[in-house]
């Protein structure tokens, strides 16, 4: 049957494809290029290669980040002012060569927010008038720690929700593929749908004419009125029209399909009629705790409330009192020569307690705190109704699927049905014994039996690839649904 059938639509497309290279592709062929090859996919791509690299960039603010600065090297040619003895500035002149190196490590801590460093550093100074002397500095080891008193930690919060972030892209990028197959399948359909329009137009146009030049017959030998001769004429007349609307959307859903797939004008597509969707056993329960563990809105839901209570934990911790504890402790040293400059070593210590009290605001901390808790509580709102309509789309989409199956099998027979009908009513109108009306209304029902099957047949594969996206479970291998990341 399906052979045959690939064989009436490479017929049926001969004529407007005769220099051009036919491909007969299956509907699961379709989905396989789409999701290599479509532009939906490769979007889908980036987002995820955008998401690990933020989650990479997470990743690094919690491991140790070597720097090493310097400056190779700096002239200095210049006027500065210098108070004397007695009150008054004198202006000298500064000519000099100076370079600078320096390595630190730095770690931020994320159970306080705060960071620590270790640093070296060597400093050179070459006078360029007077002695023209050299002068080096060197700072061997130096610690330094800083540490915000009252903060949101910006870090801790972080880790808490970056990886939820890249577990959701993870989900989302195959909800996404599996969006470009229920697409593919679209665009499949259109296409499928479209050729037996044509094809259905053009048998039409064939049987129309073969009536008519009956009909003159029987109108010669008075076996039937005028009025019936030119009733079918009408129907050969609307047959042509409609064969040429019927091609022209032809095209159009062939430039949609292979644009999609990514095949150049040259290729002509064959679609081949797909098999029965799967039939699986689901039900509501079933489906519901497989999204609650796949899909994507879970982890949405738990970045989206963390991210609010970030923002009311920053608000409180701006409002009022703020101190900062910066520290150093260390050891340098100076000479005129490289080497001795690490040997008559000195303490090199600093501590600074930085505060700031906001003391007139006007309520700005406190409406900073209730704007960012008014917020949580709409999220929180919003995140409880997105909760209630996902369920809503789970149970949508478990209904469908199962009266889908029921309802194909309706379809198809009424499909076999109505091509008897008409294949009994072509035979007996040529005997005489039905009017043209009765012969319209067979050949209707047979083309809109043949329609409705096949856009049946459409929504059972679309009602299907759904339930797996809801999921990401293939309901057919009973496993979840996983698709292989890039190596990046």
């Amino acid at each position: 049957m399906k052979g045959l059938f690939i064989w009436w639509c490479l017929l049926s497309v001969l004529p407007v494809a005769a220099q051009q290279e036919q491909k007969v592709v299956s509907l699961g062929e379709a989905i396989r290029l789409a999701r290599e090859q479509s532009l939906d996919a490769m979007v889908a791509k980036s987002q995820l290669r955008s998401a690990y690299w933020q989650y990479r960039n997470y990743r690094a603010d919690l491991l140790p980040n070597v720097t090493l600065t310097g400056t190779l090297p700096s002239f200095n040619r210049t006027l500065s002012s210098y108070l004397k003895e007695d009150g008054t500035y004198k202006y000298i002149s500064s000519n000099s060569i100076s370079e600078q190196l320096a390595l630190s490590v730095t770690q931020n801590i994320p159970l306080t927010g705060g960071a620590l460093s270790l640093q070296s550093q060597v400093e050179r100074v070459d006078q360029l008038d007077g002695d023209k002397t050299t002068e080096y500095m060197s700072v061997p080891f130096n610690v330094i720690f800083s540490q915000p008193l009252i903060t949101a930690n910006p870090l801790k919060w972080s880790m808490r929700i970056e990886p939820e972030k890249y577990k959701q892209a993870q989900q989302q990028f195959a909800v996404n593929m599996e969006n470009v197959a229920i697409q593919a399948i679209s665009y499949y359909f259109d296409l499928l749908l479209a050729m037996i329009n044509v094809d259905i137009d053009r048998q039409n146009l064939k049987n129309s004419e073969k009536l008519m030049q009956i009909a003159q017959g029987k109108r010669e030998r008075g076996l039937i009125s005028d009025n019936d001769l030119l009733q079918l004429k009408l129907n050969y007349l609307n047959a042509s029209s409609s064969l040429i609307q019927t091609e022209q959307a032809y095209e159009q859903k062939m430039f949609a399909l292979r644009n999609y797939l990514g095949y150049n004008e040259r290729v002509v597509i064959i679609p081949d009629m797909p098999e029965e969707c799967p039939d699986v056993e689901v039900t509501f329960k079933q489906v519901m705790e497989l999204a609650n563990k796949n899909n994507p809105f879970r982890y949405d839901v738990v970045c989206r409330m963390l991210q609010a209570r970030q923002q009311v934990a920053q608000a409180k911790a701006g409002r009022g009192f703020k101190a900062d504890v910066y520290a150093s402790i260390g050891f340098t040293g100076s000479d005129r020569t490289f080497k001795e400059t690490y040997r008559n070593l000195r303490n090199r210590e600093a501590v600074s307690l930085g505060i700031s009290i906001p003391i007139l605001n006007w309520g700005k901390g406190r409406g900073q705190v209730e704007l960012a808790r008014s917020q949580a509580e709409i999220t929180r709102v919003q995140l409880e109704k997105e909760t209630l309509n996902f369920e809503q789309d789970v149970m949508t989409a478990v209904k469908q699927y199962q009266e889908q199956n029921r309802l194909n099998e309706i379809v198809r027979l009424a499909d076999t049905v109505a091509r008897k009908r008409y294949k009994t009513a072509y035979e007996t109108f040529v005997l005489g014994q039905i009017s043209v009306l009765d012969l319209n209304a067979a050949q209707t029902e047979q083309d809109n039996a043949r329609r409705t099957y096949v856009s049946q047949l459409y929504s059972s594969w679309v009602y299907f690839y759904t339930l797996r996206g809801l999921t990401l479970y293939d309901f057919e291998k009973r496993e979840d649904i996983i698709y292989q990341q890039e190596k990046y």
